[in-house]
């Protein structure tokens, strides 16, 4: 017998860190982990980026529940290499599944591609680590960081820049961003979001394009076709994207996290 949960699937790159790509592991409570690194020898017990794989595996061994660990042993600097290895994990054929994407450790290529490989497959949940306290402590950054008494980094000398190949994202379309935010608006103020409500706002803020001013059918009223078309145009829009969704007990619209995001990035001015 099934608990009817889904399967948590989290995807991360593994260079140089562990604790950044175990802890969330466990704080999302995966149980299928897909570990993106790259080795020519992954025998060889004297190579670092084994030496940092291997940890990270006994540290996800080490966790309270069984993890499946898959790896994945590709050139973690080339981005199109990352692109299709995150996007292959991504489109796996398997509707019960929930599938998290650390875009925090690992090679900046990585990031890159994690990040946009996430938009482009929806469902998918691309999240951030940040860092509470460091393995070097602020007295010895000159010590590691600085050359001659000067402030290096990390890098000594740079490679060659690579340009990265465009991707088409579709921003959302700015009418139903905006109108997201009149909705936002009447409910922050407690104001009625009712359709007639509703569309007066929209009319109001030069969002509504539908023109019901003078209608030829008599038999419907103008405040039954904007209902209508509140519906089609906003509404049901605002669903399917995942922006808006219904209060459970009073059945009423509420703007989701996504949606917030949406507000807070788009069309902001």
């Amino acid at each position: 017998m099934t608990s009817g949960r889904k399967r948590r699937v989290m995807v991360a790159c593994v260079t140089f860190e562990t604790s950044k790509i175990v802890d969330p592991i466990d704080f999302y409570e995966a149980n299928e982990v897909h570990l993106i690194r790259y080795s020519k020898d992954p025998y060889d017990a004297e190579n670092v980026y084994n030496a940092f794989y291997d940890r990270v595996v006994e540290l996800i061994d080490g966790l309270p529940r069984d993890v499946e660990v898959i790896e994945h042993n590709e050139v973690v600097y080339d981005f199109g290499a990352m692109l299709r290895t995150v996007l292959e994990i991504l489109q796996a054929k398997d509707e019960g599944r929930e599938v998290y994407v650390n875009v925090s450790a690992g090679t900046s290529e990585y990031t890159a591609a994690s990040t946009i490989a996430s938009m482009m497959v929806p469902g998918t949940i691309p999240f951030t680590v940040n860092t509470r306290e460091f393995t070097v402590g602020g007295d010895r950054i000159k010590d590691l960081y600085y050359m001659d008494g000067k402030p290096v980094g990390l890098t000594k000398v740079a490679g060659e820049p690579k340009t990265l190949p465009g991707y088409s994202i579709d921003i959302p379309e700015e009418h139903l961003v905006r109108g997201l935010r009149v909705l936002d608006g009447r409910c922050s103020r407690k104001e009625s979001i009712s359709s007639p409500n509703m569309v007066a706002a929209l009319k109001e803020a030069g969002l509504w394009y539908r023109d019901t001013e003078n209608l030829d059918d008599k038999k419907t009223s103008q405040r039954q076709t904007e209902a209508v078309y509140y519906q089609r145009d906003f509404t049901s829009k605002w669903m399917r994207n995942g922006w808006v969704r219904k209060h459970e007990k009073t059945g009423k619209l509420v703007v989701t996290d996504q949606g917030r995001m949406i507000l807070e990035t788009f069309y902001t001015i």
